[in-house]
């Protein structure tokens, strides 16, 4: 005896077809889940690069404070080296520190000292009077001048003029002088440089 069969045709085709679009709605689903955990995943990646940038900025801005107050602490470094310079070279007939400080009131804020030097020179004085004669049989026939030679940098010319009459001005700066000026180019920008010289007479205090 022969099983009838009471379904259409079509009906397992359409059963075959609904487990296929079944199975494809998974798989989307799947795909989406995935897609938003990778999603998930690139923004919580860009969050921690965004943070680990900002730390790095953050270094480097300390960074760059930090080179900062190191180049202001080499640069009182030199100044010290400099004023230990003038000690070791000028000699105790100089007041050390009014030479300084002349030298600090005339010079304007935008101006900078790039290099200072002294050098002392000792000459038989001439004779020509009487008392010049007492002094040189007394031993003290020796004419001792500080020659002092200045370099810097200053914006214009006329803040070289300025220091360049300021210094002209001190009672006990001889021979002041305008060695040169010229242009300087320092990171794009123009400067004037100088150089000034001028004496200290060392026979007599410095004081007044």
């Amino acid at each position: 005896m022969h099983d009838l069969e009471f379904l259409p045709e079509w009906y397992p085709q359409a059963q075959r077809r609904k487990r296929i679009v079944l199975l494809q709605g998974y798989m989307t689903l799947l795909l989406a889940a995935g897609l938003g955990a990778w999603l998930l995943l690139v923004h919580r990646n860009t969050q921690t690069a965004a943070g680990a940038l900002a730390n790095l900025e953050t270094q480097i801005s300390q960074t760059h404070r930090e080179m900062h107050q190191l180049e202001e602490q080499m640069a009182l470094k030199n100044q010290l080296l400099v004023q230990r310079q003038i000690i070791q070279k000028l000699g105790l007939p100089v007041e050390m520190s009014r030479l300084l400080y002349t030298l600090d009131q005339n010079l304007p804020r935008q101006m900078s000292l790039t290099d200072l030097s002294f050098d002392t020179q000792e000459q038989l004085k001439v004779a020509g009077t009487l008392a010049a004669a007492r002094f040189a049989t007394q031993g003290d026939n020796i004419d001792r001048r500080l020659r002092v030679r200045l370099d810097g940098v200053a914006p214009t010319d006329n803040d070289v003029a300025n220091f360049l009459t300021g210094l002209a001005r001190v009672p006990y700066f001889d021979d002041v002088a305008m060695s040169y000026t010229r242009d300087r180019s320092d990171g794009g920008h123009v400067m004037r440089e100088f150089e000034v010289t001028f004496s200290v007479n060392l026979n007599q205090p410095t004081g007044g």
